[in-house]
């Protein structure tokens, strides 16, 4: 009661006045900062201070993140990097939130008894400094042990026994001294969650510069043995289920290590081992579901790692078991508005009972569509090629890096599209999603996403965005900066946030109808020349738009899938030879007006008259057509659900759906799509 009392008072004298801790000089590190060396002076605060000499400020902070479990940051070196950087930000992230961890004290035990080969009951001197029950792992000398229970002390006080199977992981039972140490093999069984006081948390703004807050909070951890509470470790498997750490191969004159605290994206990089989490935090409002893994209650399933090219990093898939099933399936339940607050959306079956012919053929649209961007899961993510992270019924990808140098330029994406208008439409969910994480959107919403609209390519694009030290904002834009979303813990919280953040995932159905409503109403022809059709409108005849020409559930989603895959292919800007006013309008695109043009041609009698007269055969004979062009994603589309892989674990009742003639499959019908627009904003 009287350290809490202590620790208030010092923490209101530093808000009064400034805070002080001792730290790093109380100079401000930064990016670009370094120690003193031969022929440079020491630069801190971002100033050269050439009459400082003899310090490792910058190393001594590396060290202390390290301890503290953020081993982003780099070992042993003087310079404050991209890599620190990304390290401190990371600890003001988790520095702000209410839970926290603490290390077990001590850290190891020792053996009250000699121990035979054959012993399978260790008396041990401190019980603190293992968890209260098995399963855990222990290393004695060279042996590997797994305590399948703590019982019973020998004596009163502070002594274990436990109870242990010899020998683990290819080690060989062996004779143990008296006084021989004990300890625990996985550096998250070391922790144990704690609570984080108002008057311990950092509440500044996560830039990743070593402020007078972040040092003092710094301290805090330090003398608590605070440490990071979410921990992500990488398993080798056996028969599906994990066995043991991972060990990572010794490089560039590093020892070989276990994968127990993986960071970076690149860390573990053989793509056998499938990641965990031990989060030891309340940070994400989870449902009562059974555990991953029976076994290991507490770990969770982030996925694995993929190399593509010049790029690598994790991957989250059903068929490998990186996703929660049914919970983070893209079922109407989870992803249509709720029917009442704090509910859920309708099952399919109430969508076909309810008789709402748009609602449901929607669903059906995005959802087939959704089986091939995102394998039919919210968590289903990637992150190993130049997208650096892609999630959501679309895909929709953090920015498209121009190389893959760390210098290398990055490309609006559209996740930042997205995540403007839930940040619009939802700020609960927005905060609890990515806006708690210290990471903002670059260009907001407003009232109709105008700011964000490409008009040549009909999708929402934009950029995330950091605090600056001292005030304001700045867009990411640089490979090494965009990197940070590739790392295991922001793979993680992404992850979570569709598996959990109500919200997060019920924006979604708002964007992927915005997809559809816009690409639908896309022109068919640019302003600068003259319609190739016209239809009737409510106030007279007025030009064709993509939604008059392709009609169908089953063409809307072909059109759908592929301006996902390649939007220029569905809809595109004008010739270079139109004025600039007019050529950034778009209009249908060079594939599309392709198939059409073809099936016209091959069938013209089917295309008599304008696209309101056309009837089913024709509507077959465009979608035929674009069928013949698409390739394997478009396929899937066109027969879906026919190709439904039974290891993806799908619940969706698929048996519910409509039979049109064809099987229960998307409706080939001209005119049979109707986009449920009901709550979207207006257009750009």
């Amino acid at each position: 009661m009287l350290d809490d009392l202590g620790r208030m008072f010092s923490w209101l004298m530093a808000a009064l006045v400034r805070p002080v801790s001792g730290l790093y000089g109380e100079f401000d590190l930064r990016p670009g900062d370094r120690d003193p060396g031969p022929g440079l002076p020491a630069r801190y605060g971002g100033a050269d201070r050439p009459g400082v000499t003899g310090t490792t400020h910058v190393r001594d902070l590396h060290r202390d993140l390290r301890e503290l479990g953020f081993l982003l940051a780099p070992e042993d070196t003087a310079e404050f990097t991209t890599a620190t950087w990304l390290a401190v930000m990371e600890f003001q992230r988790y520095a702000s939130l209410s839970d926290a961890a603490t290390e077990r004290e001590p850290r190891a035990a020792t053996l009250l008894d000699e121990v035979p080969p054959d012993a399978s009951l260790l008396h041990v001197s401190a019980a603190s400094a293992f968890p209260p029950q098995g399963p855990f792992r222990v290393l004695a000398g060279e042996e590997i042990m797994e305590v399948t229970a703590v019982t019973t002390a020998r004596t009163t006080g502070t002594d274990a026994a436990l109870k242990v199977t010899r020998g683990m992981e290819g080690t060989a039972a062996a004779a143990h001294a008296r006084g021989a140490e004990v300890e625990l093999i996985r550096w998250s069984d070391r922790l144990v969650p704690a609570h984080a006081p108002f008057y311990e948390r950092y509440a500044d703004p996560v830039t990743g510069v070593v402020n007078a807050w972040t040092r003092f909070v710094l301290r805090r951890w330090k003398e608590g043995r605070r440490r990071c509470p979410i921990v992500v470790e990488a398993w080798e498997l056996r028969e599906g289920r994990p066995d043991r750490l991972h060990t990572i191969p010794a490089a560039e004159g590093r020892p070989a290590r276990r994968a127990g605290n993986v960071w970076g994206a690149r860390e573990v990089t053989a793509t056998g081992p499938r990641l965990y989490v031990r989060d030891l935090t309340s940070t994400w409002r989870r449902p009562s579901r059974p555990p991953i893994v029976p076994e290991r209650p507490e770990l969770d399933v982030t996925g694995d790692y993929r190399v593509l090219g010049d790029y690598a990093g994790p991957r989250a898939w059903p068929e490998f078991g990186h996703t929660w099933r049914p919970e983070g399936e893209m079922l109407p339940e989870h992803l249509l508005p709720a029917t009442e607050p704090g509910g859920s959306g309708p099952t399919l079956g109430q969508l076909i009972e309810a008789g709402d012919a748009a609602a449901l053929g929607t669903y059906k649209v995005v959802r087939a569509v959704s089986e091939v961007e995102a394998i039919g899961y919210f968590d289903c993510m990637n992150a190993y090629d130049r997208a650096f992270v892609s999630l959501g019924p679309c895909h929709w990808t953090a920015g498209l890096a121009t190389g893959p140098s760390p210098a290398s330029a990055v490309d609006e994406g559209e996740l930042w599209g997205f995540m403007a208008y839930l940040k619009a439409t939802d700020r609960y969910a927005f905060a609890q999603a990515v806006g708690r994480f210290g990471v903002d959107v670059g260009t907001e919403w407003g009232q109709d996403g105008a700011a964000l609209f490409e008009p040549g390519q009909r999708k929402y694009t934009g950029r995330p965005a950091l605090p600056r030290e001292g005030g304001g904002r700045y867009e990411l834009g640089k490979v090494e900066e965009y990197d940070l979303f590739r790392g295991w813990h922001w793979f993680y919280r992404l992850q979570m946030a569709g598996r959990t953040v109500d919200g997060f995932r019920r924006a979604m159905w708002d964007m992927a109808r915005l997809r559809l409503r816009d690409v639908g109403e896309t022109p068919w022809d640019g302003p600068a020349e003259p319609p190739t059709w016209t239809v009737p409108g409510p106030d007279g005849p007025r030009p064709a738009r993509i939604k008059d020409v392709i009609t169908s559930e089953r063409g809307m989603a072909i059109v759908y899938r592929w301006h996902i895959r390649a939007p220029a292919n569905m809809v595109s800007a004008g010739p270079a030879s139109e004025p600039p006013e007019t050529r950034r309008i778009g209009r249908a695109g060079p594939v599309l007006r392709a198939a059409c043009e073809a099936a016209i041609r091959e069938e013209p009698g089917l295309f008599t008259g304008s696209p309101d007269t056309w009837g089913d055969a024709a509507e077959q004979a465009l979608v035929a057509r674009l069928r013949a062009q698409g390739g394997a994603s478009v396929e899937y589309v066109h027969e879906w659900p026919r190709q439904v892989s039974a290891s993806r674990g799908f619940a969706l009742p698929y048996e519910l759906l409509p039979d049109h003639g064809d099987g229960r499959r998307l409706d080939p019908a001209r005119g049979s799509f109707h986009l449920d627009t009901r709550g979207l904003p207006p257009p750009p």
